[in-house]
């Protein structure tokens, strides 16, 4: 088929930071037309300050503003790709009332504010849907649309502790480690991407729309199955265990030849074992009786480390990896982030997303779907929207507004281009 998975589907996205947006934007991928909606007053904390030094403000001769610091930030343009963008101001009536219009031509809407924030802005389901009875309205907020803490906030870091990561993170015997990637954000935003679609799957089946609520917090906790089920079956606690595996040993990362250059060993069976005794020459120590058998190698695996680290000492982490791999050993060199970009293997598969951003000036390679599909191609990705620059195009095109309307509501406040937060938005 040449068309995308998701032609034909229209998106309201007012997610913003990250867990959300990493939603969304592998959903215009699938080929959905999504909606950014933000407010000039207060617009995506990824945007940063809008108070830069004055040399990085100019106009060119032609009269054209030059690129804009709010429409350049890294992590913004990453998250925010294949997206329309559009101002709203949703504490004015103006903006509710156009809101709702929006949601009458759109399928879906996905968010991420406090669990209270649309109720406040009396915006919440129980009004939308009567707007659109077809309507998915996935709310991601963190920490779920009901019980006594539905109204806090937090952003991934806070999530690492609430959710339980925290604490089995760290090396053995110490304190327990962030993970430093804020986790729980990506985590959030690929499984909504799952839930967006059994959304649409249920519209599809019934005819009718539906509410998700998702909550941050609990989606973290459940990637962290077998530590709850040790407690609640065994009353065991489990604390940080670093690289080590309840069965499997070897299993860790091991130092190679160059600077911070680390192998990630995992051996999980008999075969494997022999494998990776081939791989290194098959030593003497291998042959040792303590090693036979996986119980074994498991009780004494501060040993084999030892003699594993020797032995990838003397190589670069991808000769390990393929020595490895080459006997059937699960294997992998961990990359920074310059190899990552330069990866073979990501390369074959068409991971990368080459997009020009015409306000960075210039292509970057970004992260495209961890996934593809055999019936239908991915879209091109497009360019992350600078604040407000499709107003025209949405509220001119879907909503079919004269131009005096469009700039009656800019007069009023309710759209705008221009930012007039002074420093990050929380």
């Amino acid at each position: 088929m040449s068309r995308n998975a998701l032609e034909g589907v229209r998106i309201l996205d007012l997610t913003q930071v990250a867990a959300g947006p990493y939603s969304t934007f592998p959903l215009g991928f699938m080929g959905a037309e999504v909606i950014k909606v933000e407010s000039h007053r207060r617009g995506d904390s990824t945007r940063g300050q809008v108070n830069p030094p004055a040399h990085q403000l100019f106009t060119y001769p032609d009269g054209k503003p030059g690129p804009r610091p709010w429409n350049q930030r890294a992590d913004y343009v990453q998250r925010n790709r294949n997206k329309l963008g559009i101002t709203l101001d949703l504490t004015m009536d103006e903006g509710k009332a156009v809101l709702i219009r929006l949601v009458e031509r759109c399928d879906a809407l996905m968010e991420n504010f406090r669990a209270a924030v649309m109720d406040r802005w009396e915006l919440d389901y129980p009004r939308l849907i009567k707007a659109n009875p077809k309507l998915v309205y996935l709310k991601m907020s963190s920490q779920g649309n009901t019980g006594p803490e539905r109204n806090y906030g937090s952003l991934g870091y806070t999530m690492e502790n609430t959710s339980g990561l925290t604490s089995i993170t760290g090396y053995n015997g110490e304190r327990p480690l962030m993970s430093n990637e804020t986790y729980p954000d990506p985590v959030a935003g690929t499984l909504g991407v799952g839930a967006l679609l059994l959304g649409l799957r249920h519209v599809r089946q019934t005819g009718s729309g539906c509410f998700i609520d998702m909550s941050q917090r609990e989606v973290t906790t459940g990637l962290l199955g077998e530590a709850i089920m040790d407690y609640s079956m065994n009353g065991r606690v489990q604390g940080p265990t670093g690289n080590r595996h309840p069965a499997m040993a070897p299993h860790g990362v091991y130092p190679c030849t160059g600077d911070d250059e680390w192998v990630a060993v995992a051996v999980a069976s008999d075969a494997q074992w022999s494998g990776l005794v081939r791989a290194l020459g098959n030593p003497e120590w291998a042959g040792d009786e303590r090693f036979a058998e996986g119980s074994g190698r498991w009780h004494h695996q501060e040993i084999i480390d030892s003699h594993l680290s020797g032995w990838t000492r003397g190589l670069s982490h991808h000769e390990a990896m393929h020595l490895l791999q080459a006997e059937g050993v699960p294997a992998a060199a961990l990359l920074k982030g310059k190899e990552v970009i330069h990866d073979p293997h990501l390369a074959e598969r068409d991971f990368w997303d080459w997009n020009y951003m015409p306000e960075v000036g210039r292509a970057y390679a970004y992260v495209g779907t961890a996934w593809h599909l055999s019936k239908t191609p991915r879209r091109q990705g497009s360019p992350a929207p600078g604040l407000g620059e499709h107003n025209h195009l949405i509220y001119g095109g879907l909503l079919g507004m004269t131009e005096a309307e469009i700039a009656a509501l800019e007069e009023k406040g309710v759209i705008g281009t221009q930012p007039l937060w002074t420093t990050t938005p929380v």
